[in-house]
């Protein structure tokens, strides 16, 4: 499929470094050669794995934890202002083919509100805002501690991202020091992409919904990767045992169940995650309105993620292109502005249904159905 669009792509500035180290996901190599380097890559290798699996624009965002895992307000704070500034200019280079996610610190909802609108209504290429799951914190005795966005006085950010039209995604972390002390210590193996970071942003996102933060925002728009984060497979358990009998002071609007958000306020990528049966199992579940193409690159491949949706989803053409594209334009719509200037694409013009082989007909590109292999007697790579 030609025009994808991918939402959840991770870029870094060196200055981010000193608090994460890359090469500690993995030793160098096993996952896409140089972790450190392709996340400093915008405009070579990156651009070019594009260009060659039919991604017709990457929303980049700050390497997680990024400003999450500051302890320290003002640092945290500063690194968001430095990371957003250089977003917006790596972006400018070349806002067809790029745009950004706003990174804030949620020390205080003031502060995080006041990044968000400074970006939003002074730079140019931010589409939405990324929060890394909770905000690290430190007490006067140095205990590390966290921050969830649940509470009532997350409200002033909330409200702000509603008001400039900022879908929030938000992205998995490593656990903190008491937590993985706990949960995780002896078995590493599990804290990361294989259970923790889903569990965690599941908490956490189920978290806001069940607050009321939907239902006071009624036009905050939440997006969640990996394919929602375990939600959709357990939302008829989730769903059933928020039982209002049980729960009767949840803050969750009352005639509501958690599946009514999706389509509307609630949406998930693909986002490292290539499962087809998981992939029909969460449209099914959430609606195909909810889902939108995405690969995590990268920590993810760019050809794995794009030849798995291009050759192994097997869906109607129409639905496929709303996934891989259209769908994005519709949650994410500064997409669809002048800046960046992405338009919805029909199936014919992504090469989605029928075949897509292209026949020159007096000078006018043309699409010949039914044709599966255009030479007789020679397979072609079909592209």
């Amino acid at each position: 499929m030609l025009g994808k669009i991918a939402l959840e792509e991770a870029w870094a500035i060196p200055e981010n470094f000193k608090a994460y180290d890359p090469t500690t996901l993995a030793p160098k190599g096993v996952i896409g050669g140089d972790l450190a380097s392709n996340l400093l890559d915008v405009h070579g290798t990156r651009l070019a794995q594009m260009d060659e699996n039919g991604v017709d624009l990457m929303v980049l965002s700050l390497s997680s934890p990024g400003v999450q895992g500051e302890a320290d307000p003002e640092a945290a704070a500063a690194l968001a202002t430095l990371a957003n500034d250089r977003m917006s200019d790596e972006v400018a280079k070349n806002p067809a083919r790029f745009a950004g996610m706003v990174s804030v610190a949620m020390h205080d909802p003031a502060v995080a509100a006041a990044e968000l609108k400074r970006c939003f209504e002074e730079k140019k290429g931010f589409v939405g805002c990324m929060v890394n799951d909770f905000q690290t914190v430190r007490d006067q005795d140095g205990k590390e501690g966290m921050l969830f966005y649940d509470s009532g006085e997350y409200d002033v950010f909330w409200a702000e991202a509603e008001r400039v039209g900022c879908p929030v995604y938000v992205h998995p972390r490593a656990a903190s020091g008491p937590i993985h002390e706990m949960m995780w210590k002896g078995r590493p193996w599990l804290e990361f992409s294989a259970l923790g970071y889903a569990q965690r942003v599941a908490m956490h996102v189920l978290g806001i919904v069940t607050s009321g933060v939907l239902d006071r925002h009624p036009k905050l728009k939440i997006v969640m990767g990996h394919m929602g984060e375990h939600i959709p497979y357990d939302l008829y358990r989730i769903d059933h045992k928020l039982n209002r009998a049980r729960f009767a002071d949840m803050p969750m609007r009352k005639d509501r169940c958690i599946r009514d958000y999706f389509g509307s306020q609630l949406f998930i990528t693909t986002s490292g995650h290539f499962s087809t049966p998981a992939l029909m199992c969460a449209v099914q579940e959430v609606g195909i309105r909810a889902v939108m193409f995405s690969i995590d690159y990268p920590f993810e491949s760019i050809p794995n993620g794009s030849v798995w949706f291009d050759e192994y989803v097997k869906m109607n053409g129409r639905d496929l292109v709303d996934v891989g594209r259209n769908n994005a334009l519709d949650v994410f719509p500064r997409l669809a502005g002048d800046y960046h200037g992405l338009k919805r694409m029909s199936p014919t013009e992504c090469q989605v249904g029928g075949i897509g082989i292209r026949k020159e007909d007096h000078g006018r590109a043309m699409v010949e159905y039914g044709l599966y292999n255009e030479s007789w007697d020679k397979r072609e790579v079909r592209r």
